[in-house]
Formats: structure tokens, C-alpha cells, sequence
């Protein structure tokens, strides 16, 4: 009542002027506090442990769970460049090859729960299978999650990890949904071993930026408000700036071929960024929109296509 006795007469407009600094202080406070979650929302996560995988995740994969509990995976770990343990699932190939996947799993998941139904169609295809756990995800140790940017150092070491762990040439695929897309496009713009013979990109975002300035769009909140300092307090607590963790600007220099997967009606990654990933892309490269898949989607919606297009893709690069 008093504030609006403020609004309405001439004498309450000082007394409104005082209220209205407080109000902006409030919500000045608020960004602030906003801009800090925003900027920390990845820290402190871990995923489900393996062992306490809950089956219904998405009712369609239901059907490859028996399958893969009888598979026997190894635990593997290392330390990543800046100390964190970081652990992955493997499990081998039913006959000696010189095939490996390694399938990086996206935001605020893990290694099997991303990956339940694509495990056994490139087991059956003869691949040996890394599944990393991201730093700040599952099993692995880390306090902040690294949106792809400190995950292609970590995926590079995976490789190498890979290589030593074979003592042979080897032809590796990377495989990446979501943050895991941008995780293994991130890495195409690094100088990768000769091994890694192409890359299959699922539902991967532009940049860090990009993707936070959607995501504040979509919850009508300016991202010029918000995104300076969120960039800013990256910089100092996680040790890289929003600015410079560009997919876009890595895959400008990628020379791994690559097959961009997206579904038509992403709203989480909108579907317009692969374009901009494809058309930026200078190697090799093919694109697959899968009609009426969402987010992280398609392979449920159409599995049979998206089994074609990958095999069909790899097929010019990875040689029984």
C-alpha cells in the first residue's frame, strides 16, 4: 500500500526515487547472484554411478539393457593435465581388429547411460569400445564441468591412452553427443594422431557462448546482463574464457573427417548450429538431419537411418 501511495502522489516521489535505487541494488544483487550460478552451474556434479544405473533412463532403450549386462567392461583410468583422475569403461572387440571407438557422453550424463543403445551396433561391428567418464561426471573426480573446451585435452589423452594400451596402428573413431560433440569436434582442431580416421558428431553446440545465450534466451533473460561477467569469473575459477571455447573456430582447422547428426526439432541445441558447424568444417564432411528428433534424439527416432549413415561414412574411412 505504501508504495503506491508513493507512485500516485507528488510528495512520495523522493521516498519512490530511494525505493527504486534499493530496488535496483536488489536486482543488480540478483544478476550478480544469477550471473555466479550461471557461470558455476557446472560445478560440483557427478552423474549416477554405473552400478546404480536406473533402467528406465528413456523407455526405448529398455531393450538393449540384458545385452549389456553380460558385457564385461574394464575399469581404465588416468590423470588428466591438470591432476584430475579421471576413469573410463572398455570393453573389447569379440575379434582381434585394430577398430576402437572412443564415445564421449554430453552434459550432466555418463559413459553408459549416453551410450546404452549404441554400444552393442558398434560392437557388432567389430570395434573395441572407450567410454570416458568427462572430469566432473560419473566416476571421474573434478569439480567443474568443462563444456567440451578442457574435455578435448582429456579425450586427446584418451587416445593416446588407447594407442599405448594396443602397441599398433590403430583406426580410431570419435563419437560425441551433445557437450560430447563438442567435445570431439573441439579436439578435431588439435594436431590428433594419424589413428583417428574420422569422427561422427551428434547434436554438438557452435561454442560455450552460443549455447548460454540461447539458453538465456529461451528463459527471457538479457544475455548481456548476464554473460560479461559469467565469462569473466570462468576465466578466474575455471581457467578459460566462454570467448575462446569456439567449436566452430577448432573445426575451421579440423582435418578429421566428419558426420554431423541433428534432429529437426532440438530446442536444447538448436538444430540452425550444426549448419554453421558443417559449413565451417574443412575436412571431409557429411550431414544427416534426423526429421522429428529432439535433443540427443535421433538414433531413437530413426535408429535404422542413422545405422546406415554412420556405417556408410565410416566405411570411406576405417578398412576391415
Amino acid at each position: 500500500m505504501n508504495l503506491w501511495y508513493d507512485i500516485i502522489t507528488r510528495k512520495g516521489m523522493m521516498k519512490l526515487k530511494k525505493k527504486t535505487l534499493a530496488c535496483a541494488a536488489l536486482l543488480s544483487g540478483a544478476i550478480v547472484g544469477f550471473v555466479g550460478v550461471t557461470a558455476i552451474d557446472f560445478a560440483c556434479h557427478k552423474s549416477t554411478p554405473l552400478n546404480k544405473m536406473k533402467p528406465k533412463v528413456d523407455p526405448r532403450i529398455e531393450k538393449y539393457l540384458p545385452w549389456l549386462k553380460q558385457q564385461h567392461f574394464e575399469t581404465w583410468e588416468m590423470t588428466s593435465n591438470d591432476g584430475l583422475k579421471l576413469k573410463a569403461k572398455f570393453l573389447k572387440a569379440d575379434r582381434d581388429t585394430n577398430k576402437v571407438l572412443i564415445a564421449v557422453h554430453g552434459y550432466r550424463s555418463y559413459n553408459l547411460k549416453e551410450y546404452a543403445y549404441y554400444i552393442k551396433f558398434y560392437h557388432d561391428l567389430g570395434f573395441h569400445i572407450l567410454l570416458p567418464d568427462n572430469r566432473a561426471h560419473g566416476e571421474s573426480e573434478g569439480t567443474y564441468i568443462g563444456f567440451g573446451w578442457l574435455d578435448r585435452l582429456d579425450c586427446i589423452q584418451w587416445i593416446h591412452q588407447v594407442k599405448d594400451y594396443f602397441h599398433k596402428d590403430l583406426q580410431i573413431v570419435l563419437h560425441g553427443i551433445s557437450m560430447g560433440s563438442a567435445t570431439v569436434l573441439m579436439a578435431s582442431g588439435e594436431e590428433l594422431p594419424n589413428d583417428v580416421k574420422c569422427i561422427i558428431s551428434d547434436c554438438g553446440f557452435t561454442s560455450v557462448l552460443d549455447e548460454f545465450k540461447h539458453e538465456l534466451h529461451q528463459r527471457h533473460i538479457p544475455a548481456s546482463l548476464v554473460l560479461p561477467t559469467a565469462t569473466l569469473l570462468s576465466k578466474k575459477r575455471v581457467g578459460y574464457s566462454f570467448k575462446e571455447a569456439s567449436t566452430i573456430e577448432q573445426v575451421k582447422k579440423s582435418k578429421t573427417p566428419t558426420l554431423f547428426i541433428h534432429g529437426d526439432r532440438d530446442n536444447f541445441v538448436p538444430t540452425y548450429m550444426v549448419y554453421d558447424l558443417y559449413n565451417a568444417c574443412s575436412a571431409d564432411k557429411d550431414l544427416l538431419i534426423v526429421e522429428g528428433a529432439g535433443h540427443a534424439q535421433s538414433y531413437l527416432v530413426d535408429p535404422q537411418l542413422c545405422e546406415s549413415t554412420i556405417i556408410e561414412f565410416m566405411n570411406k574411412y576405417v578398412k576391415e
